[in-house]
């Protein structure tokens, strides 16, 4: 069989948000190559393996038959409204012949650093990790989240600062789990990761399981209710009658202002929201948003043109 790689470049920025709609429409894996590496070749493992302002190539893969231009429209057409967010050049494409495809996205996928602890780690890699090095053993797949976008990153960055043992943590649109698996690995004792997509909900419990973490971390496929309903839709023994402890939903400034409402009851009293996948253009919406929920404004944190937003439901809102 023949193939057809699709592929686009990018800024390392856009990376994982092209990448997830290369997911959605490709049947070969993506990969994510970087195409300005340092003096040896190699992707350096550090804070940001990819640069927001260095190039990266994306590339997916679909069989060369007649769905293949239906995959092609729809790549164009995705690629066309990313384009209004970021800058990124017209999609390009060969023809690979199938032992081509095969190993190619995980040829360009390496370890690489999600926050200052956590190292995300293809299976078919060895890391040796550094003292206090949390592992997450994660693969490129059909769900968005591998570490590699700043919003996954800010997130990351904020549960390992603010996760303490023993916490009680929602994570609102799990994607691959990824949020999830880290909050379980820093000590939460019961982790709920909720997402509309049922495919991210077949990922994202097959990577709870993968990390060892899926006694504490329990997927399901859903959402925040709206306004007017149970503001936490949890009737199960174990679950926070109360709220979370944490919160934390990176999504988008659309959804986080949708749902500002529920979100804004979901931690307990004294408990955090961490919202992302915020551009720096909506930001002042989304805050006001959450702030007019009733919610407490802590943090603000930002890598390129994203921002994660940090606030607190108040000790006397109960």
């Amino acid at each position: 069989m023949r193939w057809i790689e699709f592929s686009v470049e990018v800024d390392g920025e856009s990376a994982e948000a092209v990448s997830d709609l290369f997911r959605r429409y490709g049947q070969g894996g993506v990969a994510i190559e970087e195409l300005d590496l340092d003096s040896s070749g190699e992707m350096i493992i550090g804070p940001q393996s990819l640069h927001a302002d260095r190039p990266v190539r994306v590339a997916t893969y679909v069989p060369e038959d007649v769905e293949a231009n239906a995959v092609r429209e729809k790549l164009t057409e995705g690629l066309a409204y990313l384009s209004m967010i970021r800058p990124m050049d017209k999609l390009q494409e060969k023809t690979v012949a199938e032992e081509d495809w095969a190993s190619a996205w995980k040829d360009h996928f390496h370890p690489h650093r999600a926050g200052e602890r956590t190292v995300v780690v293809p299976s078919w890699r060895e890391y040796e990790p550094a003292e206090g090095d949390i592992i997450v053993r994660l693969d490129p797949g059909m769900a968005f989240g591998t570490g590699l976008h700043p919003t996954t990153r800010l997130c990351v960055r904020e549960l390992e600062t603010r996760v303490t043992s023993g916490m009680t943590v929602l994570d609102l649109g799990t994607g691959s789990g990824i949020l999830s698996v880290v909050a379980a690995k820093l000590g939460a004792a019961r982790v709920l990761g909720l997402d509309v997509d049922p495919m991210a909900v077949r990922v994202a419990r097959e990577n709870a399981v993968v990390n060892g973490v899926e006694k504490v971390v329990e997927i399901e496929e859903g959402s925040l209710p709206r306004a007017g309903q149970d503001p936490l839709g949890l009737a199960r023994e174990g679950w926070p009658e109360g709220g979370f402890d944490l919160v934390v939903a990176n999504v988008t400034a659309e959804v986080l202002v949708e749902l500002a409402m529920p979100l804004s009851r979901a931690p307990r009293p004294g408990g955090l929201l961490i919202g992302s996948g915020i551009i720096s253009e909506r930001f002042a919406e989304a805050a006001h948003a959450l702030t007019d929920a009733g919610l407490r404004l802590v943090d603000a944190v930002s890598e390129g043109d994203w921002r994660a937003i940090v606030l607190m439901r108040g000790a006397e809102d109960a």
